[in-house]
């Protein structure tokens, strides 16, 4: 129901609307409004702007608009009135006809301008000299004579010749100049000298020669060796009657393949292990044992009788002079002949001081001993020793120092044969344990192993130096 009175409400409103409009546009047009039927007439040129604001007809002219306001407008008085400028125009200016001809300037007179003149030539200065015809020398002689010195001018004090004596420019012939007297070279003046000469010999013979105690300074080159100091030099070397210990101690060795150097040194700590383990060993090792163990010459000797190198394991107090540095070690190396070189031990070491590390490189170059040290800062005591002409090197890793795995170790002996290379040779320590010996042997068999040249550390340390 709603919706029907809402659609007829809706048609109804469309269909009023619809009425209304056809009715607006049916009804006539209301009386006051009067349609336009004709167009204003504009002027030529008039825009259609111009046109729409014309005034209407019949409306009032100019005169008519001024006529009807000139009688109200007020004359201002004369105070009042501004100050007016001038209002007469400016005057014509007059023209005139275009001259025929131009004429030329004045010319300028003591002006002080320059003044353009035609081209002339350019003419020889008149200062300038005309050259000399060369004066003939009339005054000409030859001399057929080859020229002689001059003589010298009595009293002429100067080496140089004066004014006066120059010539003029002629040539002139001089006397030549005595020639000296020729030495008489006959029998009797050769018998003469001699006879000269043998009464002076025999008048120095028959002088004194002075008194007793009279020294006379000694004088001796040194710019020669002589046979007695090269005597005494030989006997003072290591090498006079005794070999070294690292050429006599060490085991032979040939790297064929000419491969990067790599030992392996084993700390001997005193646990018992098993020898036939070691001597069956696919390739060379070299043990470290301490001086201060009470079997180090029986372990040394048994060491080498299977083929491994030995090295004289030391420490040295920090606070040591060199003179106990000395004696110390001369009673470490004492203790056996079977050492090939000095390792620095685990305790105090050998770098404590620089002292130590002198005397130390001092005792192995005099005795003949390689040198073992442990890395340290730049490794200054190593360098120094290998400058002094000792067989020295520094350990590239402690493999097995802090109980490492066997996994571990094998890394590290990879690292060392990758670094072998570049460091011309590597030296590795570890321990002498089972765990250790183990891993070497299974190291061994891998394909890192074959890459460098397992040698005892006697190789390294002169393959080093």
């Amino acid at each position: 129901m709603v919706r029907g009175v809402l659609s007829g409400f809706i048609w109804g409103v469309v269909v009023v609307g619809g009425v209304l409009a056809v009715t607006s546009l049916l009804a006539p047009l209301p009386a006051t409004v009067s349609p336009q039927t004709e167009a204003a007439a504009g002027t030529e040129g008039q825009t259609s702007g111009e046109a729409a604001n014309a005034p209407a007809a019949g409306g009032a002219t100019d005169a008519n608009v001024s006529d009807a306001t000139g009688g109200d407008v007020a004359t201002p008085a004369d105070e009042d009135q501004p100050v007016l400028s001038s209002t007469d125009s400016a005057p014509k200016p007059e023209t005139g006809g275009a001259e025929t001809s131009m004429q030329a300037p004045d010319a300028a007179q003591d002006s002080g301008s320059m003044t353009v003149e035609g081209e002339s030539p350019v003419l020889p200065n008149p200062q300038a000299p005309s050259p000399d015809v060369p004066a003939e020398d009339t005054e000409l002689s030859i001399s057929v004579n080859p020229p002689q010195p001059q003589a010298p001018v009595e009293g002429q004090d100067s080496a140089f010749p004066t004014d006066k004596q120059e010539d003029d420019g002629a040539l002139s012939v001089t006397e030549p100049a005595r020639t000296p007297e020729a030495e008489d070279v006959t029998p009797q003046a050769e018998e003469t000298s001699e006879g000269v000469a043998s009464d002076e010999a025999q008048t120095s013979m028959l002088k004194p020669a002075g008194e007793l105690g009279e020294s006379f300074e000694q004088r001796t080159s040194t710019r020669l060796p002589s046979v007695g100091d090269e005597t005494a030099d030989a006997a003072q070397s290591p090498e006079a009657g005794v070999s070294k210990p690292i050429t006599v101690n060490a085991q032979p060795y040939e790297n064929v393949g000419g491969k990067p150097v790599m030992s392996i040194v084993l700390i001997d700590e005193g646990k018992s292990v098993n020898l036939e383990a070691l001597a069956g060993f696919p390739y060379p090792l070299s043990i470290a044992i301490s001086t201060l163990d009470p079997e180090v010459a029986a372990k040394a000797a048994q060491y080498r009788s299977q083929g491994m190198e030995v090295l004289a394991m030391i420490d040295m107090p920090a606070g040591a002079g060199a003179s106990d540095v000395e004696v110390a070690m001369q009673a470490h190396l004492s203790v056996s002949d079977d050492f090939v070189g000095i390792m620095e031990g685990v305790g105090d070491g050998l770098q404590g001081g620089k002292v130590v590390s002198d005397q130390v490189t001092d005792v192995a170059l005099n005795e003949g001993y390689g040198l073992v040290l442990f890395a340290q800062g730049l490794n200054t005591a190593q360098k120094l020793a290998a400058k002094e002409g000792v067989p020295s090197a520094s350990v590239f890793r402690d493999f097995d120092g802090k109980g490492q795995t066997a996994v571990v170790i094998r890394r590290f002996l990879d690292q060392a044969a990758f670094k072998a290379p570049q460091e011309s040779g590597v030296v590795m320590v570890g321990r002498l344990r089972e765990e250790t010996i183990s891993a070497l042997v299974l190291w061994g068999l891998q394909d890192r192993a074959g890459t460098v040249a397992l040698a005892p550390v006697s190789v390294a340390l002169t393959t080093q130096n």
